[in-house]
């Protein structure tokens, strides 16, 4: 399994990746997937397997100082194995690069497993000011430097 990153300051990097996540995400009800929400000023990564097919995608977007954590969704063949972990520490990396000071992110109620993997990853549980993702999502934050 290998990361790839897809997209960044508008640009497609990997077209073929790109289309498959695209092809994903219009195909499969259950995929919460991207949307229109490649635009510019976010990332956007690819795990591919031996036949490089998507198992794990996630995005981030930056602004001012911070990043926001956008998606992230692992295949339920390889839940379990530390992949949505690696893709938290690769945002970071990220967001340490650009100078952001912070990250936030949320998830929805019913997503314990990825509140965990945040909190295993340093971030802690915030009441932003705006709930900018609905107010039934919990939030998470964590400072970088």
């Amino acid at each position: 399994m290998r990361f790839r990153k897809i997209f960044t300051d508008g640009k497609i990097l990997d077209f073929a990746a790109y289309t498959q996540l695209q092809v994903l995400d219009a195909t499969t009800p259950s995929f919460k997937g991207c949307n229109n929400e490649f635009k510019d000023n976010r990332d956007w990564w690819v795990i591919l397997d031996k036949r490089k097919q998507i198992i794990a995608y996630c995005g981030a977007g930056y602004s001012a100082d911070f990043s926001y954590f956008v998606r992230a969704w692992v295949s339920l063949k390889y839940r379990g194995k530390g992949l949505q972990k690696r893709m938290i520490a690769i945002r970071l990396k990220a967001a340490k690069a650009r100078k952001c000071n912070v990250a936030i992110t949320y998830i929805t109620l019913d997503n314990a497993p990825s509140g965990n993997n945040l909190i295993n990853c340093g971030f802690k549980m915030y009441s932003p000011e705006w709930a900018y993702a609905g107010k039934d999502m919990i939030y998470f934050q964590k400072k970088i430097f």
